[in-house]
C-alpha cells in the first residue's frame, strides 16, 4: 500500500499509471471530472496503443464535467477497447483500476490540476493487497452498480453537450438557469433522486429510459463497427466505397453472425466466443475484419443481394413523404426483405395467417405482410403505415419512437416490436440509424462486446 499525495509523499499518480498499465489485464476508471489539457488524454492514450481495454465512467450534468475533447476521442476510435460511459449527477468518485496489478483511490480527478499542481491524497494498493483485504469483489460490484445507472456516450450525446457547451459560453452570465433547464429536459438527467436511496418512481418512466439508453449505446457500437467496415483496409473489393457505412456493417455482422458462429455446435455459440473475447473485444474485431477484408463476392451472394438490391429499394419504399402512399404489393415487398420480419412471420402459427400445414417461409411471411397493411394500432387511431411513418421520420430520440409504437396501444401494431422497427428504420436511413435486430447483438455480443440481446 502506498500513500500518493501533495506535498509530495509516495510516487506520482502518473508513475503508478505507467508501471501498472504494462501487465494489467484493462483499466476501469471512475473518475468525476476530466478536463483536456497537456497531460490528462495520457491515461486515455497509454491504454489505447497498449491495446488494454479501458472503460471509463465520467460524471454527466449541466456543467459538461468531461471536456468535450474527451468524448470526441472516445467516439473517434470507434473501438470496443475504449468505451465511455456517463453517470447522472452522483459520481463523485475517484477511482482507477488496473484490473490484475492495483488500484487507486483518492481524490485526484482527471486534471492537469489534480495530478500536478493540487494537494490531493489517495492510496495505491496492489491485486494483492486487494485481495487479502477482499476488496476485489467490492471493486466489481462497485463498477457493475455504475454500470447499471449510466450510459454510453453515442453520437446523439455528444451533439446535445456539444450545444450546452456553445449555450454556456455564450450565455454565462445565465449559467445556473442553463443548467437547469438542460437537465430537465435530459430524458437521463431529469430525475435528481440519488440512485442509493430507496425512491419509488414511475414505473413506465423507468422503462423507457432503460430502453432508450440500451438502445442509444448498443446503435452507437453499431455505428462505430460499421465506421471501420468501410475504411479501405477492412472493405472487400466488391463492396464500392459508396455504399452507405450503415448497410456496409449490418452485413458485415449478418455474415460474421451466419458464416464464423451461427456455424458452432452450441446453440447459444455467441455466448461461448462472448466469454472468449470480452477481455479484449479489440482484438476479435479485428480478426474478424480481415476475415471480412479477405471474403470474394461468389462466397457472399446473400450480403452483395442485400447491398446492392434491397438495401436500395427498401430505402426507397420507406422514403419520407412515401410510406402512406405504397400500394399493398410495395407494402408487401419492402416487409418481404427484413430479415427480423420474415423471422417472426416464420414463428407465427399457421392458423393464425389462416394457412394450412407447411406453408413455406415465403409464404408466410407475405400472408403476415398483406394482414398488416390493413391493419390498425390497437386503439385504432394509427393504421400501420401512418405508424411505420412516425418511427422512421418523426422527430425527437429515435429509440423513444420505436418504444412508443412497441408498447404503447395508441401505436401498437400487432407482430410489430423493436427489432422490426430497429432494421426498418437502418435500411429507410442507413446514414444516420445503421439497422439493427436480435442477429446484429448477437454478432456484436460474440466479437466481445457488451450487449443485450432481447430488449
Amino acid at each position: 500500500m502506498e500513500f500518493l499525495g501533495k506535498p509530495f509523499a509516495g510516487k506520482p499518480l502518473q508513475k503508478i499509471h505507467a508501471e501498472a498499465l504494462d501487465d494489467c489485464l484493462e483499466v476501469k476508471a471512475a473518475v468525476a471530472y476530466a478536463t483536456h489539457g497537456t497531460n490528462e488524454i495520457l491515461i486515455f492514450e497509454d491504454c489505447f496503443k497498449r491495446n488494454k481495454k479501458l472503460t471509463f465512467y465520467g460524471r454527466a450534468d449541466g456543467t459538461c464535467p468531461i471536456d468535450l475533447r474527451i468524448l470526441s476521442w472516445f467516439l473517434k476510435r470507434q473501438s470496443p477497447n475504449a468505451v465511455c460511459r456517463l453517470v447522472p449527477h452522483w459520481l463523485h468518485a475517484k477511482v482507477i483500476w488496473w484490473v490484475g496489478k492495483g488500484a487507486y483511490i483518492g481524490s485526484a480527478n482527471l486534471t492537469d490540476r489534480a495530478w500536478f499542481k493540487n494537494y490531493e491524497a489517495g492510496i495505491y494498493l496492489t491485486e494483492e493487497e486487494l485481495e487479502h483485504a477482499g476488496l476485489i469483489l467490492e471493486l466489481d460490484k462497485f463498477f457493475e452498480g455504475l454500470a447499471t445507472q449510466s450510459y454510453e456516450l453515442t453520437q446523439e450525446e455528444y451533439e446535445k453537450q456539444e450545444r450546452l457547451a456553445r449555450n454556456r459560453e455564450a450565455l454565462l452570465k445565465k449559467l445556473s438557469e442553463l443548467e437547469n433547464a438542460y437537465e430537465e429536459d435530459h430524458w437521463k438527467l431529469s430525475d435528481r433522486s440519488s440512485q442509493i436511496s430507496d425512491d419509488v418512481r414511475n414505473s413506465n418512466e423507468k422503462r423507457i429510459a432503460k430502453f432508450k439508453a440500451e438502445w442509444n449505446r448498443t446503435l452507437q457500437k453499431i455505428r462505430d463497427v460499421g465506421a471501420r467496415v468501410a475504411l479501405d483496409e477492412s472493405r472487400p473489393g466488391w463492396i464500392n466505397k459508396e455504399v452507405p457505412e450503415g448497410v456496409q456493417g449490418d452485413q458485415f455482422l449478418h455474415a460474421y453472425y451466419y458464416q464464423q458462429v451461427r456455424p458452432m455446435s452450441e446453440r447459444d455459440a455467441y455466448e461461448r466466443d462472448h466469454n472468449k473475447n470480452k477481455k479484449n473485444p479489440e482484438a476479435a474485431l479485428k480478426a474478424a475484419l480481415q476475415w471480412w477484408k479477405d471474403t470474394v463476392l461468389h462466397e457472399q451472394e446473400q450480403e452483395a443481394n442485400m447491398i446492392y438490391q434491397d438495401a436500395p429499394r427498401l430505402e426507397d419504399l420507406f422514403a419520407r413523404g412515401k410510406i402512406g402512399a405504397l400500394s399493398e404489393a410495395e407494402w408487401v415487398e419492402g416487409l418481404s426483405m427484413v430479415h427480423a420480419f420474415g423471422d417472426h412471420a416464420n414463428k407465427v402459427p399457421n392458423n393464425d395467417l389462416g394457412l394450412g400445414k407447411d406453408p413455406g417461409g415465403a409464404v408466410k411471411t407475405e400472408t403476415l405482410a398483406r394482414l398488416l397493411f390493413n391493419q390498425s394500432s390497437l386503439t385504432s387511431r394509427f393504421t400501420a403505415p401512418e405508424v411505420f411513418d412516425y418511427v422512421i421520420w418523426g422527430s425527437g430520440d429515435v429509440a423513444e419512437r420505436i418504444w412508443t409504437a412497441s408498447y404503447l396501444d395508441d401505436y401498437k401494431i400487432r407482430h410489430i416490436g423493436p427489432n422490426i422497427y430497429g432494421e426498418i428504420v437502418g435500411w429507410a436511413r442507413p446514414s444516420l440509424y445503421p439497422p439493427r435486430n436480435t442477429r446484429t447483438s448477437k454478432a456484436l455480443r460474440a466479437l466481445g462486446y457488451d450487449v443485450q440481446i432481447a430488449v
